[in-house]
């Protein structure tokens, strides 16, 4: 058994708006990390400036001399989010790191001080579920915006229940999700040849996924829709080298899709539609949520 860690904080990588970093710093502040470290993908040296004036934040410039030190720099985003996440957890400059995308926030249903004193067991990290945001337009805008969010089909969810919630989106959307349905996590550092991925982790560089269960306490909101102008600017990305990729089936529907289907594919399933909304209530699948972050935006003390 070991001893539970007591502080945690957030490594991230990002290449977005400084009033998104902003939002993304200010909520994880909020419900307790100890630190947060933000990696400018775009080296934007503004935003560093700015964000380096909040105590317990670290912008990080990925420019050239930052890739120096690795000898080069990786193509694809994924690969950069990792070594950015591994060179945290190699300083372990806090018992607990979770590694987290800008449009992602961890929602806790009780404290995380009170979920980390719970951790007495072995395991090298705590799995949090996703929920997909649901662009509701007649929000005034937060940054991220939404206040329902879709959670994945448990496994063994019957092919009828699934029609139920997706219609004929169904074999498109197999999981519930657009992007991923693993979630993120929260690792313990100071594991000898533990190796932190994106999602989860494993044992080695080359070693298999370690896979644990969901904690029951722990939820990841995701702004992946956003809104539809946002989705559709990302679309070509995801779906030749982002996440659609991994899932054919929605990647060659949106590839081939006119324009008129592919805006029936965003309002069914990725707005808060009252029909997607009572058919993901009557599943238990749906997630209520308020982070008013423009509020915590303007509290933060600079």
């Amino acid at each position: 058994m070991s001893d539970p860690p007591n502080e945690w904080g957030v490594c991230t990588t990002v290449k977005a708006p400084l009033v998104q970093i902003l939002a993304f710093v200010a909520w994880h502040r909020h419900i307790g990390a100890a630190h947060i470290w933000v990696h400018l993908d775009d080296a934007d040296e503004v935003s560093a400036h700015v964000i380096n004036q909040l105590d317990g934040v670290t912008a990080v410039l990925c420019d050239k001399e930052y890739w120096s030190k690795k000898g080069f720099r990786p193509k694809k985003q994924e690969a950069r989010q990792s070594h950015n996440m591994q060179r945290i957890y190699e300083l372990a400059p806090l018992p607990v790191i979770a590694h987290l995308d800008v449009d992602e926030y961890l929602y806790p249903k009780r404290p995380i001080a009170e979920i980390l004193a719970d951790w007495t067991d072995d395991s090298p990290f705590l799995r949090a579920r996703p929920a997909e945001a649901l662009h509701d337009s007649a929000l005034p805008d937060d940054i991220f915006t939404a206040r329902q969010f879709r959670l994945p089909f448990p496994d063994g969810t019957s092919d009828e229940r699934k029609h139920a919630v997706l219609g004929d989106y169904t074999l498109i959307l197999r999981t519930n999700m657009l992007s991923h349905k693993v979630g993120k996590s929260l690792f313990r550092t100071g594991i000898k040849g533990f190796v932190p991925r994106i999602h989860v982790g494993t044992i080695g560089m080359d070693g298999p996924r370690i896979r644990l269960p969901l904690h029951p306490d722990l939820m990841v909101l995701h702004f992946h829709a956003q809104d539809r102008a946002a989705w559709l600017a990302a679309l070509p990305h995801r779906v030749t080298n982002g996440a659609y990729r991994f899932n054919e089936v929605l990647a060659a529907f949106l590839d081939e899709a006119s324009v008129a289907e592919v805006d029936a594919f965003y309002t069914t399933t990725q707005t808060a539609d009252p029909e997607l909304i009572a058919a993901l209530t009557a599943e238990g699948l749906l997630v209520e949520a308020d982070l008013a972050l423009k509020e915590k935006v303007e509290d933060l003390p600079f």
